[in-house]
């Protein structure tokens, strides 16, 4: 006599598709309130389709308790379907009005702004526009819930189904952590594909808020407590005077029409060039923007990459010497990667942070930055400081430049036996150099229209090969490997008619000197009449007693500097 498998939850179902069709229609409601805001962002060319692809994947989750509970299945489905969609809203709503998502970066934007300012976050949902949003929004999943029936299943099925959702979500961040031998790695890939979705978006994003601005607030009181400099002395100059440091970002000058490419990527500020100073010499010491800048905004060079630590940084300086500081920002705000750097901006006075992308595939065009930096122009400030970070032409190069600049799409010129793939990137990469020339140019051109007592330095924080090296098969940056593109940057300095310090400047020579820009900030205080204990001169590219240095390159915690190809070996001349 066989035996009968119990009347339990459990059951085969009584009509042969019940229970898949319950499931389709959950998994679509999931589906629907977890990824519809990252559809529509990769539909609007915001950001790329990785985060819906996410979203995708880890809607399966929510088929977990109806296989578990499917006599229950449509209280269940209803209950969390409910909690999704009101901590999907805010997504949802903040992608209507400013065609961006929700990140830590924007949470921590929010928190640092005053009353007034957060509210202008939110007084755009108010419109009838955004209301219409919400009510299909919300017509949609009460649509796909009325689908849902309770059903039966098998025990072995329902449990064979739950083993083989947590298996597609999970098993890949496994492997990786399992290749890897660290644990951690499966934590980051995990994190990374739930943050783009409700409920982990808003849930996670405040955990990683909380993480990194802790991380930034140890670091804050760790510089305040840096000594300030001593007998710091200023060369007096006219007043109002206004100062700009414009940091570029993964912009090789190789690729610049500027310094000789054949391609017109600079029309801009190649049509004011009498007016500037163009050095084409100049290399930065790291190929990665925290590690390059913790030097570059700081006393802190390859021999001692600690002084950052024990010595103020460049906007302590000048905080000191009466400055009134600014710091306007389109990099990414708050990542795990960039507390050191949002450490630096908070030393400012006043940071603007427009940059609240999860992820570097994303557009946020630099054209964002001329608002703000106008709007600081206009102040009456005796003496200030603008410090105007760029995401410049930072990977992915097609994220970096509007339709209007899309303007390289041939090969001419280019090296052979490229694939068809490398001259898209070689292009997108020119039109990127191409877009961030504007850029440049158009703040030089509105600090100019103040006819102030003036100064603006622009450089990159480092290089990238576009396929430029001899094999002209490598693209990117990697330390271990160094290769002349990757560190070869542009530098670039205009002044008013008028500035203190420009006969500093007036020799063509100097244009032509091997200069590591780890020492940007000797440089600098030449430039602006600054003299303190343990001022070097010699380390300074404008100063007439300056003495080059040789280029070395690689992590200087590893104990593996060496000198950089192409460049001209010298003897380090530095403080012991």
């Amino acid at each position: 006599m066989q035996s009968t498998v119990p009347a339990t939850t459990f059951n085969l179902p009584s009509q042969p598709g019940e229970a898949k069709q319950s499931m389709m229609w959950t998994y679509v409601l999931f589906w629907y309130l977890t990824g519809v805001t990252q559809l529509l962002i990769g539909m609007s060319r915001t950001a790329s389709f990785e985060g819906f692809k996410d979203a995708t994947i880890t809607a399966l989750l929510w088929l977990i308790p109806l296989l578990l509970l499917p006599k229950h299945a449509k209280k269940v489905t209803g209950l969390f379907a409910v909690l999704v969609w009101l901590l999907a809203l805010p997504g949802f709503g903040y992608f209507l009005v400013y065609r961006q998502e929700i990140t830590q970066s924007l949470i921590f934007i929010i928190f640092e702004s005053n009353q007034s300012e957060s509210r202008e976050y939110f007084q755009n949902y108010f419109s009838w526009t955004i209301g219409l949003g919400f009510i299909l929004f919300t017509a949609i999943p009460v649509y796909l819930w009325s689908k849902i029936d309770a059903f039966t299943i098998k025990k072995t099925t329902a449990y064979a189904a739950v083993l083989g959702i947590l298996l597609v979500v999970f098993a890949y961040p496994m492997i990786k952590a399992i290749k890897a031998r660290d644990i951690g790695v499966a934590y980051s890939t995990i994190d990374r594909h739930f943050a783009v979705s409700s409920p982990w978006q808003l849930l996670l994003g405040y955990m990683h808020y909380e993480r990194e601005l802790g991380e930034i607030e140890r670091n804050l009181l760790s510089f305040k407590k840096i000594p300030p400099l001593t007998h710091l002395t200023e060369q007096a100059k006219p007043l109002p005077t206004t100062v700009v440091i414009v940091i570029g970002e993964s912009t090789n000058r190789l690729h610049m029409g500027l310094y000789g490419y054949y391609r017109d990527t600079n029309p801009k500020l190649s049509s004011i060039q009498n007016e500037l100073s163009v050095f084409d010499n100049v290399f930065a010491s790291r190929p990665n923007t925290i590690e390059s800048l913790e030097q570059v905004l700081t006393f802190a060079n390859q021999h001692h990459p600690d002084v950052y630590k024990t010595k103020p940084s460049l906007m302590a300086m000048m905080k000191q010497a009466g400055y009134r500081t600014y710091w306007v920002s389109n990099q990414q705000t708050l990542t795990a990667r960039n507390t050191m750097l949002t450490t630096f901006a908070k030393q400012a006075d006043q940071q603007v942070f427009l940059n609240t992308s999860r992820q570097q595939n994303a557009y946020s065009f630099d054209e964002k930055v001329l608002a703000p930096y106008t709007e600081i122009l206009n102040r009456q400030d005796e003496k200030k400081l603008i410090v105007v970070h760029l995401l410049g032409t930072h990977m992915k190069y097609a994220y970096r430049y509007p339709e209007a600049y899309d303007v390289f799409h041939d090969d001419k010129g280019l090296p052979k036996d490229l694939s068809a793939d490398q001259v898209e990137t070689i292009n997108a990469y020119d039109n990127a150099v191409r877009y961030n020339d504007s850029i440049v140019y158009a703040l030089i051109d509105r600090l100019k229209h103040k006819q102030q007592h003036s100064l603006l330095v622009y450089f990159s924080d480092h290089g990238e090969d576009v396929y430029d090296s001899a094999q002209h098969d490598f693209q990117g940056r990697n330390e271990a490997s160094p290769t002349y593109a990757m560190y070869a940057i542009p530098f670039v300095v205009w002044h008013s008619p008028n500035w203190i310090n420009a006969p500093l400047l007036a020799s063509p020579e100097i244009l032509h000197r091997q200069f590591d820009n780890a020492d940007f900030i000797y440089a600098f205080s030449d430039l602006i009449g600054l003299r303190y204990d343990g001022f070097m001169p010699h380390e300074s590219v404008v100063n007439s007693a300056f003495l080059e240095d040789p280029i070395l390159v690689g992590n200087p915690y590893g104990r593996s500097l060496q000198q950089l190809v192409d460049t001209k070996a010298l003897t380090r001349h530095d403080y012991d």
